[in-house]
């Protein structure tokens, strides 16, 4: 049975409260991103995830569409089509 969607009020606070703990910046490449414009990363994601501080950091768009995770298909196709990600983007994945 797929896990329920945590309900939009809550995963906005904990959207905040992560943003404002990794100091309003990407993880992975630590440039300021606002709060509307930053990806909140399930570090484990699927049904073996969790909404857990620990398991959840901030991303810049481009660094989370370059991290290796299946589920972001619909992500890359996107962002190559708004210029986010170079052509050769395969290149420039990380884990």
């Amino acid at each position: 049975m797929p896990k329920k969607r945590t309900p939009s009020s809550t995963w906005s606070k904990l959207r905040y409260i992560v943003w404002k703990r990794d100091d309003m910046c990407c993880k992975k490449c630590r440039i300021p991103v606002g709060i509307k414009d930053c990806h909140i990363d399930h570090i484990v994601s699927g049904l073996r995830g969790s909404n857990k501080f620990k398991n959840l950091r901030t991303l810049c768009r481009r660094c989370h569409v370059l991290r290796v995770d299946y589920r972001h298909r619909g992500m890359i196709y996107k962002a190559l089509k708004d210029g986010v990600i170079p052509v050769n983007w395969r290149n420039h994945l990380w884990k």
